[in-house]
């Protein structure tokens, strides 16, 4: 097979949720020369999937050095940051991820979530309430992101759970009534 085809094998492994046989066909597809941006991109998405950050971070590095306007590559490294609960690295990757695509809503959420993660819940208040419009008008879209964002969010709210510490956040009740069903949406999902 030459490169394009073995790419498109290793993207409908992906699809078909074969993460595992996905990263190694992307692995087979980057050695016959396919796109490295893309190539690394996905098989980072897949390191994600199989809970490996650490190649997940090579990889997004890799795609960043190829491609260093992607919020995309940016915003993979932030989640895979958010996975090894290095927020701070997190909300760098997320903080430049908006800054080339200002209205990446879930990298603006998960840049919210981690900075709640470290306590720094007016930062938190602010990027949260820029997304809950959205997330009220399509709680679906919202349920379907990532799955390392909703469990990190999750830690998040029972830190905030009870209501004299809605203030701390500066959410209304209707926004943390809004992040519970989207919650609640990803869980009967």
């Amino acid at each position: 097979m030459d490169k394009n085809e073995l790419l498109k094998e290793a993207q409908l492994l992906m699809v078909d949720g074969k993460d595992l046989e996905s990263a190694q066909a992307f692995t087979k597809a980057l050695e016959a020369g396919a796109d490295p941006y893309i190539t690394y991109l996905s098989r980072g998405v897949a390191y994600i999937k199989l809970r490996d950050s650490e190649k997940a971070l090579a990889d997004f590095n890799n795609a960043i050095k190829e491609n260093n306007t992607s919020p995309r590559a940016y915003f993979y490294s932030g989640i895979a940051h958010m996975m090894k609960e290095d927020f701070e690295a997190a909300i760098k990757a997320f903080t430049r991820s908006i800054e080339l695509k200002p209205d990446y809503l879930v990298a603006i959420f998960a840049r919210g979530v981690s900075h709640a993660r470290l306590g720094r819940y007016d930062e938190a208040s602010k990027d949260i309430l820029k997304v809950t419009p959205q997330m009220e008008q399509d709680l679906q879209s919202f349920a379907d992101s990532y799955g390392i964002v909703r469990t990190q969010m999750w830690k998040v709210m029972s830190q905030v759970s009870g209501e004299s510490r809605y203030p701390e956040m500066n959410l209304s009740e209707k926004d943390m009534n809004t992040l519970k069903q989207w919650l609640e949406t990803r869980e009967e999902g």
